[in-house]
């Protein structure tokens, strides 16, 4: 599409949006001038997005602009110039309606950035006035953002950007408005978007459900009763039972790039943060088949194995990622060339699996044999559903001792992706396949399932009679309210779910992340709102510190968080130190000081 007809295009939209959103703007002055244009396209011949316009029912609005982006680096956009003078102190909002018709995102939701960005001479300069990243699903979505201007800013100097994705997608953006509500305006008193979801409300339904849960399925009650040789009762002797190790993995995303740096203070906080609030970890990108394939054989696994010393010397278990990603787009280019040759391309996938598990063979706890077969299949559409089984039996030849599993991204989206990877699961289930565990990325957007969802989601999965973990959550969005909430809600059912066994985050700190928004750690080591409410949980409320002395029969009793405790009994001067792991079934210990 010519850029001239997406000007008039989204022209038309800003000044529809005038018109029949009236009603529901706050007062003040209109900042875009209609002159709107796109964004460069990645090539002028061949453009990686089209536009056009469509007639809307059922909202405020007539018509909308469909985007189809192609997505890649340069998928280009739409900006609008303002044509108004601002102060230092203007109150400004923005606001419009999107809908998602399709998306290749994890999340099953089309994504845009939206910029009010800064000029200098007409090229932009970081920081941007206001950033946003902004998902939404299959029904519109209005977003509504105030917020304070800092300076002075001249109408050449500052313009609307709305970026597509760098995922494929569809979707649909109504009229845009923006608007200066001057200085005499509170921000709080502004129309602001709160993204809502099933199951936020406090007095939820399944809030005290799962605190019954987590009572019932995640703890137990420890008995350590003192005595002295003749195995007479000591009371008022000094205890304290320390969880040191909860039954459960909370878990990261990780690279032995980091683990390894000794030079960077950075990568010592890091260090630190990780031992401090995590017990689990994956490796990032280096076990993708991608990336080990271009080590050389001396030096394949290297530097993963001396990271996972480290790991293991500070009571880590790690989790492999991954065997098979069985497409072409996350395979070494050479696979693609043995699409005509099936024997070859199964001989050569199961030579890679030999390689692994040969190299690393008894590193992993847990290992993904396969990732994401739902979106991800150009090899299984060669060689047939029935190799993934295959996959599974030479990888538990390879690696006895590792628990394998299926991870996917579906099983929080739409019914028809979730039934597709519990299938998968199935199928790999009744064809005896040696799969131990099923993994779900959880990857959360800005239109998030509800927890109710969450949870039904897990009972039927939990039906294949398979551990659950979650493995690569994070929460993409700007909206640190939301993330806040949204992470305690959904940490808290996942944790209360008896099947799961593990949560891990696809990194933690924005200097080390994909998506460095949803990070829990800024950059600077600051923590943001979500992250405060994970490590309260973490290691506050589900945890376990007990101190406290022995009855007149020598007892003392802790209800604690399932786990490896270190129990001290300190009594006359003489203290012993032991370790006693509590399931939900109880555990007593006698120790004579």
């Amino acid at each position: 599409m010519k850029l001239s007809i997406v000007k008039c295009l989204f022209a038309t939209l800003l000044i529809a949006c005038t018109i029949s959103l009236k009603a529901q703007i706050p007062e003040g002055i209109p900042l875009l001038s209609g002159k709107v244009n796109a964004l460069k396209y990645s090539s002028e011949s061949k453009p990686s997005a089209t536009v056009k316009q469509v007639a809307i029912k059922g909202q405020p609005f007539a018509q909308a602009l469909q985007i189809n982006s192609s997505g890649g680096a340069g998928s280009g956009g739409l900006y609008g110039n303002l044509n108004k003078k601002l102060r230092k102190g203007d109150v400004l909002w923005i606001s419009f309606s999107a809908r998602s018709l399709q998306s290749k995102r994890e999340t099953g939701e089309s994504f845009i950035e939206l910029r009010v960005e800064q000029l200098v001479n007409g090229k932009y300069v970081w920081p941007p006035y206001l950033e946003r990243g902004i998902s939404f699903g299959n029904e519109w979505t209005e977003t509504s953002i105030p917020f304070e201007l800092e300076k002075d800013v001249a109408p050449e100097d500052i313009r609307v950007v709305i970026r597509f994705d760098h995922y494929p997608q569809q979707f649909e953006l109504g009229p845009v408005t923006f608007i200066n509500c001057g200085q005499n305006v509170s921000l709080a008193d502004l129309p602001r978007t709160v993204v809502r979801y099933e199951g936020d409300q406090p007095d939820a339904p399944w809030r005290a459900e799962a605190e019954e849960r987590i009572e019932k399925h995640r703890k137990g009650d420890l008995t350590i009763k003192v005595t002295d040789a003749d195995g007479k009762p000591i009371p008022d002797a000094t205890v304290t039972a320390n969880l040191e190790r909860i039954a459960f993995n909370w878990g990261t995303a990780t690279s032995s790039e980091r683990l390894l740096d000794t030079k960077s203070a950075d990568s010592q906080i890091y260090r630190d943060t990780l031992s401090r609030y995590f017990n689990q970890a994956v490796f990032e990108n280096e076990m993708k088949w991608k990336v080990w394939c271009h080590q050389s054989e001396a030096q394949k696994g290297f530097r993963t194995l001396e990271a996972l010393r480290w790991l293991r010397n500070h009571n880590f278990s790690v989790r492999g990622h991954v065997m098979v990603w069985p497409s072409w787009q996350h395979s070494p280019q050479f696979l693609r060339e043995l699409a005509d040759n099936p024997d070859s391309l199964r001989q050569t996938i199961y030579n890679n699996i030999k390689d692994q598990t040969n190299i690393m063979y008894g590193q992993f706890n847990e290992w993904d044999v396969i990732n994401e077969p739902y979106a991800h299949h150009d090899v299984i559409d060669i060689l047939g559903k029935h190799e993934m089984v295959e996959w599974f039996k030479l990888a538990r030849k390879g690696e006895p001792h590792a628990r394998l599993f299926l991870n996917d991204y579906t099983m929080f989206h739409s019914e028809e992706a979730s039934n597709s990877f519990f299938e998968t699961a199935r199928y790999l289930v009744n064809e005896g396949a040696p799969i131990n565990g099923i993994g779900e990325q959880a990857h959360i957007g800005g239109t998030p399932p509800g927890i109710p969802l969450i949870l039904k989601r897990l009972d039927k999965f939990a039906t294949l009679g398979l551990p659950l973990i979650i493995t690569e959550f994070d929460i993409n969005s700007n909206d640190d309210d939301f993330k806040a909430r949204y992470l305690g809600d959904f940490v808290t059912a996942v944790f209360s779910h008896p099947s799961t066994t593990g949560l891990l985050q696809w990194g933690f700190w924005e200097g080390q992340h994909w998506f460095p928004v949803a990070a829990l750690w800024n950059k600077d080591w600051s923590i943001r709102p979500h992250g405060k409410v994970f490590t309260d949980l973490v290691t506050k409320k589900w945890h376990t510190n007990y101190t406290g002395t022995t009855s007149k029969t020598g007892e003392c009793k802790v209800r604690g968080f399932c786990g490896k405790y270190r129990i001290t009994v300190t009594y006359q001067g003489n203290t012993v130190t032991k370790d006693v792991q509590l399931d939900t079934n109880g555990t007593a210990i006698t120790i004579i000081p």
